[in-house]
């Protein structure tokens, strides 16, 4: 086992042990957001599948209306209307002629334009056209989208609400996706009550366990489980054993330290997993082992909520973008400057809960201890400060790690 370990070298061990998932299932289109497909896929058809007008309007031949200006206009006979939904094969323009048209209907063969309805006196038997256009003005070509046969999404990538529609615009139904990590979240501690119940004299409830599991969902991977273990090592051990049995990564929050209620080091003992390592030099989190038992990652966090929460970010989000291969589970590191002094000496590299807007950094208002969970409210990075640093002044360029 290592301990004491820096940042990058526990996320070079981490990311050694996090598999690619290839599994893959159907799922139907409008439950496959958040998932990553597990094909490529390609148009079935032309979209739009025929011309069709962008407008409300009358459907013309330009050379018909070539010349026309308000005060002289061109006047055409209405031969029809067509609506969104018609055959446009059944309808075709002779010399001099004009279709009503509405938007999203099919040109009548042999026009090439469409004149806005306001360009026209409305008419109805016959139009005045106030405006002259050129050829294939106002006008959506067939396959001008995508043409039939070319890739529309490549294999890998995560489906949003843009590819499910683009998905359902195909007619697609179904379509084969890479199944999401199984995570079984557990949180450690006879100081904690879980919410509901009444809180007893020294018991605090649980936050992590709900922090923990929503922040998943956020990121698009909603646990198996939540659950909670009392202090005891045999205990944890089996329940680590069992949430092992089909998941890919088990986090743990609390009993992680050196006092004598800090079980994970027993139960994984117990349990025989191997643990790679222990403690990381960083503030908060620092305690944080990682472990593995057979293919099952175990991620043990600090029962602080502030280090937990920041080490998930850090530490899981890696290792979900290496066994998803999904880039959205990256974190983005932007550059801001300082609004405000940070007064404080970092031995080891520190990551501070902040707020970066429109290239500035400041910080929430309350408390910064690790157990604190009020300013985790308006946090939205991760202010990076170096080891080594005494303070950090207003006017600074720092890096956050946006959440």
């Amino acid at each position: 086992m290592i301990e004491g370990i820096l940042l990058e070298n526990a996320l070079e061990e981490i990311l050694k042990r996090a598999d690619r998932i290839t599994d893959t299932k159907k799922v139907k289109v409008e439950e496959a957001n958040g998932f990553c497909l597990a094909e490529n896929i390609y148009a079935e058809l032309d979209n739009p599948p025929f011309p069709r007008s962008p407008v409300d309007g009358y459907a013309v031949r330009s050379e018909d209306i070539r010349g026309a200006v308000r005060g002289n206009p061109a006047v055409l006979k209405v031969a029809g209307c067509i609506y969104a939904g018609d055959n446009g094969g059944a309808f075709s323009i002779k010399p001099g002629e004009a279709y009503r048209i509405m938007t999203g209907a099919p040109f009548p063969e042999g026009a090439d334009t469409a004149v806005k309805q306001e360009d026209t006196d409305c008419g109805e038997e016959t139009v005045k056209v106030n405006k002259s256009q050129k050829p294939w003005d106002n006008y959506c070509f067939q396959g001008e989208d995508y043409k039939k046969n070319s890739l529309l999404l490549a294999k890998g990538s995560r489906i949003t609400f843009a590819e499910q529609g683009i998905l359902s615009g195909i007619g697609r139904t179904e379509v084969a996706v890479y199944r999401k990590p199984v995570i079984r979240v557990l949180t450690t501690g006879d100081e904690l009550c879980q919410p509901g119940n009444p809180l007893k004299p020294g018991k605090i409830y649980d936050s992590n366990g709900m922090m923990v599991s929503s922040r998943l969902r956020e990121l698009g991977v909603k646990p198996e489980s939540v659950s909670h273990c009392a202090d005891s090592e045999a205990g944890l051990a089996a329940e680590l054993k069992k949430a092992a049995e089909d998941a890919d990564i088990i986090v743990t929050t609390g009993g992680v330290s050196v006092g004598k209620k800090d079980i994970l080091h027993g139960a994984l003992e117990i349990l025989g997993a191997e643990k790679i390592f222990w403690r990381i030099r960083l503030q908060p989190g620092t305690p944080t082992i990682f472990s593995v038992y057979g293919k099952t990652l175990i991620l043990s966090l600090s029962g602080n909520p502030f280090g937990a929460m920041a080490n998930l970010e850090l530490l899981l989000r890696p290792a979900l973008e290496a066994m998803t291969g999904d880039p959205a589970f990256a974190m983005e590191m932007r550059r801001g400057i300082m609004e405000v002094d940070f007064e404080k000496r970092c031995k080891v590299r520190r990551f501070v809960r902040a707020v970066y807007k429109n290239g500035k950094v400041s910080f929430p208002q309350g408390i910064f201890s690790s157990g604190a969970i009020g300013t985790l409210r308006g946090c939205n990075c991760l202010l990076d400060i170096p080891a080594g640093r005494e303070n950090v002044k207003a006017g600074e360029q720092v890096a956050v790690w946006m959440l």
